[in-house]
């Protein structure tokens, strides 16, 4: 059963990885590295960010503001 926590990202792998205390931002980070340390011992799993899959398409790219004089 699936509780609350990080979800291995390996698909049909029930594993969670909770964050020890919440607001932290080192316990959350731990919990998601400790994450993709799994993925990548026990399932030999490399999470792709999605920004590296999709690349965005020119006319969709933000214009830095010009100043108006």
């Amino acid at each position: 059963m699936r509780s609350g926590g990080f979800p291995c990202r390996y698909g049909g792998c029930d594993a969670r990885f909770t964050v020890s205390e919440q607001g932290s931002m080192p316990a959350l980070l731990a919990a998601s590295a400790e994450r993709s340390k799994h993925e990548t011992e026990t399932h030999a799993y490399t999470h792709v960010k999605l920004e590296e899959v999709i690349k965005k398409p020119s006319w969709a790219l933000r214009k830095a503001a010009t100043p108006k004089a």
